[in-house]
């Protein structure tokens, strides 16, 4: 299979495209800068491409270049995604328009772009063309101070199933992989994040921040188990249009089916303790 996968630098990304490559599959992968697929690079059936999921003409640019190569194009996996967190009372405007640039509109404008080189593979007989966005426990249960984060992953997860039901028609499989705390580096990014509590009555939660941010790495999976998720989806004939992948899922799944009132007390106890499900 020819897959587009979008955020290869590292993290996830650079897990699943390394994994890809190994079973065989050929990857475009995007970055937003050159010289951070490097190590990809090396390998023949790898092809970096230099976009902005938020930049619709980046994206055009780079859906041309897959076209021009004359592969067809079997599957898009929408990985490119930021994390921004805050209290909503204080974070930024740029900031939260941001959020939904990159891991909302830049989802769909990747989807809508790459979907005529989706629907030529279709119709010239290729029976396993596949969309699958990379969403996040967090877009089935909004924990304090990463709302936003949270909102926009709920919006991918809707995307994903109206995209999934307009294309059922016409052959073309989207589904969505959600990973709970992951090892990353978004974790060392997380701790820097501190303009919106600095001189705000939430600066109290500062101290908090960095061992609350470490206590869910710890307990995160590594990389390659989602990695091997979404290969499973991708290769899989016909798997579960929603995947959640973390340690103790089990949790969140009661979580969901508790009150509002009593998820609100749960999240606030997990705070005080660094605990974030």
């Amino acid at each position: 299979m020819t897959i587009l996968l979008t955020g290869v630098s590292s993290g996830i990304g650079a897990t699943t495209a390394q994994l890809l490559l190994e079973r065989g599959h050929r990857v475009w992968g995007s970055v937003r800068k050159a010289g951070d697929a490097d190590q990809l690079a090396l390998h023949p059936a790898f092809r970096a491409l230099i976009m902005d999921v938020s930049d619709r003409s980046s994206i055009k640019c780079a859906i041309n270049k897959i076209k021009a190569s004359g592969d067809p194009l079997h599957a898009v996996i929408n990985n490119a995604g930021i994390a921004v967190s805050g209290p909503l009372e204080t974070i930024a405007e740029a900031d939260y328009r941001k959020q939904f640039d990159v891991n909302v509109f830049g989802t769909l404008a990747v989807c809508q772009e790459a979907l005529p080189l989706l629907h030529a593979a279709r119709e010239s007989g290729a029976d396993n063309v596949k969309i699958i966005n990379v969403s996040s426990v967090s877009g089935y249960v909004t924990a304090p101070f990463t709302s936003l984060y949270s909102a926009s992953k709920f919006a991918v997860e809707a995307l994903t199933d109206g995209l999934r039901r307009e294309l059922i028609p016409f052959g073309i499989d989207v589904l969505s992989v959600a990973p709970g705390p992951v090892k990353t580096p978004i974790w060392q990014k997380a701790k820097t994040q501190t303009k919106a509590f600095i001189g705000t009555r939430y600066a109290d939660i500062l101290p908090r921040l960095g061992p609350y941010t470490e206590a869910a790495e710890a307990g995160g999976v590594e990389p390659i188990t989602v990695a091997e998720a979404i290969l499973d989806m991708l290769e899989r004939e016909q798997p579960r249009p929603d995947r959640l992948v973390m340690n103790g899922g089990w949790k969140l799944r009661i979580i969901r089916l508790l009150s509002k009132r009593r998820q609100d007390k749960i999240f606030l106890k997990n705070m005080v303790s660094n605990k974030r499900y």
